[in-house]
């Protein structure tokens, strides 16, 4: 009884994360808008990268879901996220210009900051 209690709420919670996040390309659409807000992209790299951002979420999606398959140890799913991220972020250097590239670069990192903050702060 305990097991279906704990998958029910593992379901919720999938649920309520994936309602949050909405569709796939309602997020790719929502990060492309983040990242012009701080870059002066042009329309065809606005394109390009809503087009990159949706490929790497399905392949994220891919990733975590043949996971519970193929009962893949979680160092391993980290290992082949790793290299998607790493493949998203070569493709975007090709996208961008070296000035937009820094600029990207440092965006992210700022992100990664604040989310560190926000994280300590949440655990006092």
């Amino acid at each position: 009884m305990k097991i279906i209690t704990l998958i029910a709420s593992i379901l919720v919670a999938s649920s309520a994360v994936a309602q949050q996040r909405g569709t796939p390309e309602e997020f790719a659409k929502k990060r492309v808008e983040t990242v012009k807000k701080e870059l002066s992209l042009t329309g065809q790299q606005e394109k390009e990268l809503a087009a990159l951002f949706l490929e790497t979420i399905h392949k994220r999606d891919e990733i975590f879901a043949s996971r519970r398959g193929n009962n893949e140890t979680r160092e391993q799913t980290q290992e082949r996220l790793k290299k998607v991220k790493d493949e998203e972020k070569a493709k975007i250097q090709k996208i961008l210009s070296p000035d937009q590239f820094k600029a990207y670069t440092a965006f992210l990192e700022k992100q990664r900051k604040e989310a560190e903050r926000r994280g300590k702060e949440q655990g006092r």
